[in-house]
């Protein structure tokens, strides 16, 4: 099996079959794969139409749910069909090496297909890499009396700041989007080296230096988007996604500066970008099992979270 590190020629590619699966769960977003895959040592490989992915996780490789470039998605998980080929090719590879088959991050419809293909499947639920799913517009136009906080901390912001404005993520402010991380970067540093994580930052320090260094690419590809928020000239926060499908934008990175934050300056950018997405639905991404983060998204009131799944199978 051919496995080589994704480039940015091939963005176009996993874009296309990101679109044409109509995906909704963030890590199979295209601009994802590129991002992060130093951080996770993460390889593709391209056959027959089909994109498989692979992953280093707690230092076991692991796989992604393969995916046919076109789309496809089997009426029934029953064998016999494209998909149990082509699984069958995972699990030749984990025998070959005698080692455990790891599938992470899985759907509830692809976990149901592992296991009509391996009746000796495990199955762990992985809350914390759901996903948070809302509609646009909710988030857009925060209605009723459920969003009253958030309008309150807006009003909050407003009334400190009454020269604040948002401008759309281009070419000419990418400068202010990475002062911002730097500074924020800056303000967590301390906290992070106590609780073990400065190496996370710093990593995705590199991540979004990365995504902005290539801008253009990204926003052709696969319409990298996202915002700034100033106060009067000052780059206050700001936010990057792209789109994940015909459906939903993918939000990956939302940073406000400490000061801001305390006066509403997440709900503000949260907001006004919402107010620039086409899509019906928002990906807000997974809370990594930490509770301040989980009640955060959830005060938004998504529309769903989406189950992920990781599924063990056993190398006969």
């Amino acid at each position: 099996m051919n496995w080589h590190t994704a480039s940015l020629s091939e963005i176009k590619l996993l874009q296309s079959c990101a679109v044409n699966n109509n995906f909704v769960a963030n890590n199979y977003s295209a601009l994802n794969c590129i991002l992060y895959q130093n951080k996770f040592n993460s390889k593709i490989m391209i056959q027959n139409g089909w994109i498989f992915e692979r992953y280093e996780n707690n230092c076991k490789f692991c796989f992604s749910f393969p995916h046919k470039i076109e789309g496809f998605l089997p009426q029934e998980p029953s064998h016999g069909s494209e998909i149990t080929d082509i699984l069958q090719l995972h699990a030749k590879e984990a025998k070959e090496e005698k080692a455990t088959l790891y599938f992470h991050n899985v759907t509830l419809e692809e976990k149901n297909i592992l296991i009509a293909n391996f009746p000796n499947a495990k199955v762990e639920e992985a809350p914390e890499s759901g996903d948070y799913i809302y509609l646009t517009e909710n988030l857009g136009q925060l209605p009723g009396s459920k969003y009253s906080k958030k309008r309150n901390h807006i009003n909050q912001f407003k009334k400190k700041y009454a020269d604040f404005h948002f401008e759309a993520l281009n070419e000419n402010n990418l400068t202010d989007a990475r002062l911002i991380e730097e500074k924020w970067l800056l303000e967590n540093a301390d906290f992070a080296k106590e609780n073990g994580s400065i190496a996370d930052l710093e990593a995705e320090l590199k991540i979004i230096s990365f995504a902005l260094d290539n801008f253009g690419t990204f926003k052709e590809d696969c319409e990298m988007a996202g915002g700034i928020l100033y106060v009067e000239k000052t780059p206050v926060a700001f936010c990057l996604a792209s789109r994940l499908s015909g459906d939903v934008t993918d939000i990956h990175f939302e940073k406000c500066l400490s000061p801001f934050a305390r006066d509403g300056g997440y709900a503000v950018i949260n907001n006004a970008f919402a107010k620039t997405v086409t899509t019906k639905f928002i990906n807000r991404e997974e809370d990594l099992g930490i509770e301040g983060l989980r009640k955060a998204k959830l005060s938004y009131y998504p529309e769903k979270v989406l189950e992920k799944f990781f599924v063990i199978i056993d190398s006969e």
